[in-house]
């Protein structure tokens, strides 16, 4: 089988088979972490994504306390206007506040209501267990280090989509023979 990387950090001795094994892991991580976030969702009557948002809208309030939709969909690497959507629909679930930016007119400022709090005041006698036991495995420095590595990954996959685009733009492999250069 040929290689499905080339970058030498990514091979164990000259194969991909550790690499592969990675992201198998990795979907298999992802897959789970997908599922407690919409089962914790339905918990307070969300899709995943609304409870993401909602969660992260409390969170970062008070570190960013004139949060705006950018900043929240920047933090979650969304689009603006996905964001902007996804948080109406909690706007008018009574869940979060838009007022206008006292700084910026055309902006606005997010915050959870008391219900929000509520809500998630109460979900965590589910979410605190779930996550103790979704991340159980996992020592203080080995956290860290996850953190840190899933931080520098989370930034990659826009443009690797836009990779995929280009070398593939209708979707096949017909295209990508064409703007790849010659092998020699």
């Amino acid at each position: 089988m040929p290689l499905t990387a080339s970058r030498p950090a990514l091979l164990v001795d000259g194969s991909d088979l550790e690499f592969r094994d990675l992201v198998h892991d990795m979907l298999a991580f992802a897959a789970a972490i997908q599922e407690v976030r919409n089962r914790l969702g339905a918990l307070i009557g969300l899709s995943g994504t609304q409870y993401t948002l909602l969660t992260s809208i409390a969170r970062l309030t008070s570190r960013t306390p004139e949060l705006g939709v950018n900043t929240l969909a920047e933090h979650l690497h969304l689009s603006g206007a996905f964001v902007t959507i996804e948080v109406n629909k909690l706007v008018a679930a009574g869940l979060v506040t838009k007022a206008p930016n006292p700084d910026d007119r055309r902006r606005v400022v997010l915050a959870v209501t008391e219900e929000a709090e509520r809500r998630l005041s109460e979900m965590t006698q589910v979410q605190v267990p779930a996550n103790d036991t979704l991340f159980e495995p996992l020592s203080t420095h080995e956290f860290r280090m996850l953190r840190a590595i899933i931080a520098k990954l989370a930034g990659t996959g826009e443009r690797t989509l836009r990779l995929i685009d280009y070398l593939a733009p209708n979707g096949t492999l017909e295209e990508m023979e064409r703007r790849l250069p010659p092998t020699v």
